[in-house]
């Protein structure tokens, strides 16, 4: 049997509808306010309970809708304007949020609620002052706001203040312990920092509150590949591929760590499964040549290689990729164009420096192998690689004491005493020098 509105007031239509929303029943909730507005359209209240409905049924529109007529049957509805604005962000129009927003706030001074969406709108439109002044505002009424200090340690991020940004961070997970975002957040600030070990303690602790977070999995991997934690690394990475099976990202990513092992085959297939479901992805093609040329499948790479590069002819790698198997294949005129063109690319590409550097000493431009090491260690005066090149391509143009004392830059830089720093020190004596390390 249908209901008819004159068998209720409009207030009780509204509770009605009130208790449904408890429940979660959104659609009966909304028909019962309905049956409010037929009895009293000018009932803003009903219209901006049905707004609220929408808005957690993810029917933004029609949100936006009800509370236009709430605001226009009340202009001085703040929480109207709070909702319409919170509606406007999940549609990602910030300008019109930022609006609404500032006129609840207009309307009542001491909304802590508006004062965080507002910063939350000021974010995403790169305005990270101002929403560092409104997540202070929401703060100083609500101190235990937990997401407000997350999202101010987003706006410290993104002006690459990490310190600021880790209080804040920290701030929140006082609060509340079980913020998974917050831990993930404080881990970039940290890695930004290179303090690697306590992001990883961070990335732990976030994927101990969600075993399945994605973000925070492929994160820890990526960290672990860094610190050389490779089987680590492969455990992280395959967990993702289980999570996300069609993740060209993490087979890509399991692809680098197993070629960091040294483990070229499976590399090399998992690089083909990245590509099978993202066949249009340069870097792969350029790590899938890397792999096949360790192989001395030159062939294959340099076809790779051309692919990287047909796919993305400003990405420099994939000419350095082709000039290295060049190199290998005596291709000196080949490989001197592929380091050429790198470099034009990307004027402070150090390793395309040094290795063309290093093919013109096969070449015998000595002089020219100089510049290019000069401009290596100009680029990057801690690489203690250019500093070795550099110094064996003056000892053979005779010029004993630069040599000498780019020797023993390398041995400053280098630090660890393994085979080639004993030669470094062997060849520094045999000129006739004491090594300075």
């Amino acid at each position: 049997m249908a209901l008819k509105a004159e068998q209720r007031t409009p207030e009780e239509w509204i509770e009605f509808g009130d208790e449904e929303f408890k429940k979660e029943n959104l659609r009966e909730a909304i028909e019962f306010y309905k049956l409010a507005i037929e009895i009293n359209p000018k009932a803003a209240f009903a219209y901006f309970k049905i707004g609220n409905c929408c808005l957690n049924l993810e029917m933004y529109k029609d949100a936006i809708y009800y509370y236009n007529q709430a605001i226009t049957l009340n202009p001085s509805f703040s929480f109207a304007f709070f909702k319409r604005g919170v509606a406007f962000i999940e549609c990602f129009l910030f300008s019109k949020a930022l609006e609404d927003l500032t006129n609840a706030i207009e309307i009542n001074p001491n909304f802590p609620f508006a004062y965080y969406r507002r910063g939350y709108a000021n974010l995403y439109l790169n305005e990270f002052y101002d929403a560092i002044e409104d997540f202070n505002m929401a703060i100083k009424m609500n101190p235990g706001y937990s997401l407000a200090y997350l999202y101010l340690g987003n706006c410290y991020f993104e002006l690459q203040k990490y310190q600021e940004s880790i209080s804040n961070y920290s701030r929140a997970i006082e609060i509340d312990p079980g913020n998974e975002k917050a831990y993930i957040a404080r881990s970039f600030g940290l890695f930004n920092l290179r303090r690697y070990k306590l992001a990883l303690r961070d990335l732990n602790a976030a994927i101990e509150i969600n075993p399945n977070s994605e973000i925070a999995i492929n994160q820890r991997g990526l960290i672990n590949s860094k610190l050389k934690n490779h089987s680590e690394a492969i455990a992280d990475f395959s967990k993702l591929i289980e999570l996300n099976p069609k993740s060209p990202d993490a087979y890509n990513n399991r692809g680098i760590a197993y070629f960091s092992m040294k483990n070229y085959e499976n590399a090399i297939k998992d690089y083909n499964s990245a590509l099978e479901f993202n066949p249009r992805h340069a870097n792969i093609f350029y790590n899938l040549g890397n792999a096949k040329a360790k192989l001395k499948l030159y062939f294959e790479a340099i076809m790779d290689y051309n692919r990287c590069i047909e796919l993305d002819p400003a990405l420099a790698s994939g000419y350095f990729g082709k000039a290295q198997v060049n190199f290998t294949l005596d291709k000196t005129k080949d490989a001197l164009k592929d380091y050429s063109k790198a470099i034009a690319l990307n004027p402070k590409f150090v390793s395309a420096y040094i290795a063309r550097g290093n093919l013109f000493m096969k070449m015998k431009y000595y002089k020219k192998a100089l510049e290019d090491f000069t401009l290596a260690i100009e680029i990057k005066p801690d690489n203690p690689l250019a500093y070795i090149n550099r110094g064996t391509a003056f000892k053979t143009d005779g010029k004993y004491l630069e040599a000498v004392t780019d020797f023993n830059q390398f041995l400053r830089l280098h630090k660890t005493k393994d085979q080639i720093y004993s030669i470094v020190k062997s060849s520094i004596l045999k000129l006739g020098f004491e090594p300075e390390d």
